[in-house]
């Protein structure tokens, strides 16, 4: 039997994550366990980005850790980064509770989220209300749309159940993913390492392992290994500089290039950590991201989590602002709503995070990987979440973010897309295999995801070249109307959470997924077997 709990390490005072801030500062807390709810009053007297001490002054306390809490209080400009002192609610827990006196209790309180990131969430409600209301409309009218597919049901049916099963997909997708929540601030920290595998990043490496670096982790909990892939410019001179820098560093060389694959599994056999952390070469993480992506891991089951990638936004790249939408609803629409039912099936190379345990029985069937006789050299992320997914949960953690550049030249970029379908390609017929075996709600979303975007080029064409020109019908007007609301659909959720008014670009990329890249994928299979890298 699985046991659920790892060790939790509890990090002495000077490891701390964060400093704590001395204050004298009244607060409201409201407990809630169950249909129980208490309001208890107090004062903070020391604070942290992530959580705060309160001592409490009345009797009758019946307070438990892990009680479930929110916290009314007056932040100060130096913690929030605001202009004014303001009163806040912020959702939290008690992690630690204990009594002073008869009269007086301490109460220890982690904060869900960081301080800012609790007052920008407080500060977007009206906006995020506002967008809510939109997003009922634009579902309540796609639903109706939808309702001519109905109706004309037996009319061709085989496009209609196409048509139906499309806009359930698209719309239980965002409706589920309201639903999720990020895996729970256990305030569990174990050993873990980070491997970059690099090749030709003379410019980016050494911010990259700065920002690896400046992470609020205990240092002596962390070790980073970094490959060089066989690089023809001055990246191993970079590495070699920096390394003194760095005492928790070690660096490896490959005299020639073997491909990403190869140098993630030197890192997993040299590994002294229990989590492996894998982040390409140009991503850069978010203080927070270590911390947050491990803690899922507390629990036995969970064998890898996906963390939340961003697209770093160039003014004069069109494409890292159509990209930014679309990357972001994949995650946190596609990987939230997979998420809910414990069955990512891909966690993203720019971030992601595995049991080494349960990385090292099949390393080398992964790293010796064949698909129609040929190596598999690319699709390394969703290949190693396959292997993954048969046996443990896979989550995403939205919280545990990193920000990737991506490709400022279109030949680039296309390039790169038709590398992803031939791996996307290469997985389904694997993963198609024992989805049937997880969550019926997660098999049949994944089997019909499949089926749209398999189909969806062939719907395409029908709409917008056989019946205009064989039947002389203007049937494409409709379905342009409504491919263009779903991803008004998506930009407004995106807006939804990101508060960001770029959405727009998001309809760029649904006609350049209508009109290109859906058919990438029926020339992916024509070109499966050839192993090239596609963007080096």
């Amino acid at each position: 039997m699985i046991e659920k709990h790892d060790v939790v390490i509890t990090m002495p005072l000077p490891k701390r994550r964060y400093e704590r801030t001395p204050c004298s500062t009244p607060a409201k807390i409201r407990i809630k366990r169950g249909l129980w709810t208490q309001t208890l009053t107090g004062v903070i007297t020391d604070v942290s980005p992530t959580g705060a001490k309160i001592n409490i002054s009345s009797g009758g306390i019946a307070v438990k850790e892990n009680d479930t809490v929110t916290l009314e209080w007056l932040v100060p400009p130096v913690l929030g980064n605001i202009p004014k002192e303001k009163k806040y609610e912020m959702p939290g827990r008690v992690v630690r509770f204990q009594g002073l006196s008869n009269t007086q209790k301490t109460l220890g309180v982690r904060i869900d989220q960081t301080i800012p990131e609790a007052i920008k969430t407080s500060e977007a409600r009206l906006e995020r209300t506002i967008v809510a209301g939109l997003m009922v409309i634009v579902a309540a009218v796609i639903i109706a749309l939808k309702s001519r597919n109905v109706i004309s049901f037996w009319y061709q049916p085989i496009f209609q159940v196409y048509s139906l099963a499309a806009a359930a997909f698209i719309l239980s997708r965002v409706g589920l993913s309201m639903f999720y929540r990020q895996p729970k601030d256990n305030g569990f920290m174990t050993a873990v390492t980070i491997t970059l595998s690099v090749k030709n990043e003379e410019t980016k490496i050494a911010e990259a392992i700065q920002h690896i670096f400046e992470s609020r982790y205990p240092k002596d909990l962390m070790e980073l290994i970094v490959i060089d892939d066989g690089s023809t410019d001055n990246t191993w001179h970079v590495l070699k500089t920096i390394e003194p820098l760095y005492p928790r560093m070690r660096i490896f060389r490959f005299e020639k290039n073997k491909g990403k694959r190869h140098g993630m599994a030197l890192g997993a056999e040299k590994a002294k950590g229990n989590i492996l952390i894998y982040i390409d070469s140009d991503s850069f993480l978010e203080p927070e991201g270590i911390y947050r992506i491990v803690q899922p891991f507390y629990d036995k089951r969970v064998g890898a989590v996906a963390g939340h990638t961003m697209v770093f936004i160039e003014p004069d790249n069109f494409i890292s602002k159509m990209e930014a939408v679309r990357y972001f609803v994949s995650q946190r629409v596609m990987k939230a709503s997979e998420s809910i039912f414990n069955a990512v099936t891909c966690c993203p190379g720019p971030f992601s995070a595995y049991r080494r345990e349960a990385v090292m029985p099949i390393l080398s069937a992964w790293l010796n990987q064949t698909f129609l006789g040929t190596e598999a050299t690319f699709g390394d992320d969703r290949s190693l979440t396959n292997f993954i997914l048969r046996n443990y949960r896979v989550l995403y953690h939205a919280g545990a973010r990193c920000a990737t550049y991506v490709p400022d030249r279109w030949s680039v970029f296309f390039r790169q897309q038709l590398r992803w379908k031939k791996s996307w390609i290469r997985e389904t017929t694997i993963a198609a295999r024992f989805m049937y075996q997880k969550s019926p709600v997660a098999a049949i979303s994944y089997y019909v995801s499949v089926m749209v975007t398999v189909f969806s080029p062939i719907i395409a064409l029908r709409a917008m070249l056989y019946l205009p020109i064989v039947l002389d019908s203007f049937t494409f007007l409709p379905y342009l109307a409504g491919l263009l609301l779903v991803y008004v659909f998506f930009g407004l959720t995106y807006q939804f959470h990101t508060l960001s008014r770029k959405w727009i670009h998001g309809l760029a990329f649904a006609l350049l997924y209508v009109f290109f890249l859906s058919f990438q994928n029926y020339y992916a299979v024509l070109t499966v077997r050839r192993n090239h890298w596609g963007t080096r």
